[in-house]
């Protein structure tokens, strides 16, 4: 009996040791990382030893690793579900290689980061474009345009052309007016007259332009107005010649061949000749001659040459243009001759094969039908019988004295449009065979500067009356007065009232 108790004592007391022996080791794989490399028998034990205690102590590695190596992160998976905690409180371990677990839950990735989405495209932003959009055409058009932009001339510094002038009017200037008396004009338009000798400095030449005003100092010569005929000449290169030259756009007209052309001519009073042919028509920016100081956006200029006295008769029209002129029609057919060969010029300097341009719209420039004949006395542009005459020169080289002019005293209506085309052509042209720009205008202008006065004389409506007036209503005309071709009256630009006028100019009432 008492081997008996002693006997369980001993087993009991094997049983704790080995129990003992059990949990330390236990403690010790987990302190130094070893895996476990026991196996399992089928009940779950480890080596033979007591199989619940085991089975513990593995479940407590397993959760342990489980809890380290599938640690979600919270970049990718937000809010992860909280692992269980085991009430043993055990040091954390590490291991060589992190069991991993034979399954997990499953999480939802969000498609994308909450709050953190790119833009698709970087947000509009108005960047200055390369070329300003409002920028100037290169022609005016019929519609409402910008100024045109003016090329700028540079002043040679080795004169090749012996010919050229400009108009420069600085102080020093090697070219303009002051120094138009160098100019060889040997080879010059005026040539053909007889004028191959230069007068720009002569000083017993009287140079134009002037001013005119109300002041005249003699009497008008003129007893009946100047009678037109346009001819029938049309516009074609055979009875006239469109260019546009540095200083003007000028139009040349084909000489009489008796019974074969009928150039444009005008029957002048008091000067001795019955009619004289239109030579050419000249167009200058601003007008060169002034009324009263007033200086008119430009200056149409008809040249004629009388045979006897071998002098030039010249008559200028002066242009008005204001914001609210229609556009002048007859005047328009003359632009678009002009602005016909600005654009082929234009077209050879792009490296383009100059062709037929379009007879409707060109660059929202509109070309008027093309007629059988241009009259250059038309209503639109003479629209007054009365000037201001006097005796001066050419106003470009070789300023040739003698020089009879009439500065009509009712001014060509024309829309801004139209004077803005005009600019544009003169100013911007090119050469063909260079592409170089060919005006000699000084800021936009190639008008000379005014001289020094000479006597002037005005012809009014009481000189005068039109010849279809008197014919209407006798030698003393109608009680109220009409303009040319019985088209209502237009006053002068100013009244010419003092002496030795012989009355002041009659207005309707």
């Amino acid at each position: 009996m008492t081997i008996n108790i002693i006997s369980l004592a001993m087993n009991a007391a094997v049983l704790i040791c080995f129990g003992a022996l059990l949990l330390i080791s236990a403690n010790w794989e987990h302190i130094i990382g070893a895996p476990s490399t026991a196996p399992t028998n089928s009940v779950g034990g480890i080596g033979g030893g007591d199989a619940t205690i085991g089975h513990s102590f593995q479940k407590v590695e397993y959760l342990r690793r489980l809890e380290t190596s599938s640690q979600p992160s919270p970049a990718t998976t937000p809010n992860p579900t909280p692992i269980p905690q085991i009430a043993t409180t055990l040091k954390p371990t590490s291991s060589r290689r992190p069991s991993r677990p034979t399954s997990s839950p499953r999480t939802s990735r969000p498609t994308s980061n909450p709050n953190t989405q790119r833009p698709t495209r970087n947000p509009i932003t108005q960047r200055p474009t390369k070329k300003p959009t409002a920028a100037p055409t290169e022609r005016p058009t019929m519609s409402p345009t910008v100024k045109p932009t003016l090329s700028t001339p540079i002043e040679p510094l080795v004169l090749a052309n012996a010919s050229y002038f400009n108009f420069n009017t600085t102080e020093g200037s090697q070219f303009g007016p002051s120094a138009w008396g160098q100019v060889d004009v040997s080879n010059s338009y005026w040539r053909e007259f007889g004028f191959d000798t230069n007068q720009c400095d002569d000083r017993r030449v009287m140079q134009s332009p002037i001013d005119v005003c109300t002041a005249p100092e003699r009497h008008c010569l003129e007893w009946h107005e100047t009678r037109p005929n346009e001819g029938n000449f049309t516009f074609t290169d055979q009875y006239m010649s469109k260019q546009i030259l540095p200083n003007k756009l000028h139009l040349r007209v084909a000489r009489r061949i008796a019974n074969v052309t009928i150039p444009p001519s005008f029957d002048f009073a008091a000067i001795g000749s019955k009619a004289l042919d239109l030579l050419n028509i000249d167009v200058k920016f601003p007008s060169e001659h002034t009324v009263c100081g007033r200086q008119f956006d430009g200056e149409m200029q008809y040249y004629f040459f009388h045979p006897v006295k071998l002098a030039f008769v010249a008559v200028a029209w002066l242009f008005e243009a204001k914001v609210d002129n229609p556009v002048n029609v007859h005047m328009q057919r003359l632009i678009d001759e002009f602005q016909e060969l600005y654009d082929v010029n234009e077209e050879i300097c792009r490296h383009e094969s100059p062709s037929a341009l379009d007879d409707a719209v060109q660059d929202g420039h509109r070309k008027l039908p093309v007629l059988s004949r241009w009259n250059p006395f038309h209503r639109d542009i003479r629209k007054t019988i009365h000037f201001w005459g006097y005796t001066g020169s050419l106003t470009e080289p070789p300023c040739a004295g003698k020089t009879m002019w009439r500065i009509m005293d009712v001014p060509v209506q024309i829309s801004m449009n139209q004077l803005d085309q005009m600019q544009n052509i003169l100013f911007n042209n090119r050469d063909s065979r260079t592409c170089a720009f060919t005006s000699n205008h000084y800021r936009g202008s190639v008008a000379r500067p005014i001289n020094n006065p000479l006597p002037y004389y005005k012809c009014t409506r009481q000189d005068y009356k039109s010849d279809l007036e008197r014919k209407l209503c006798g030698r003393r005309g109608c009680a109220v007065p009409f303009g040319t071709f019985l088209d209502p009256w237009v006053p002068p630009i100013v009244d010419v009232t003092a002496p030795p006028s012989m009355a002041p100019s009659e207005y309707p009432t």
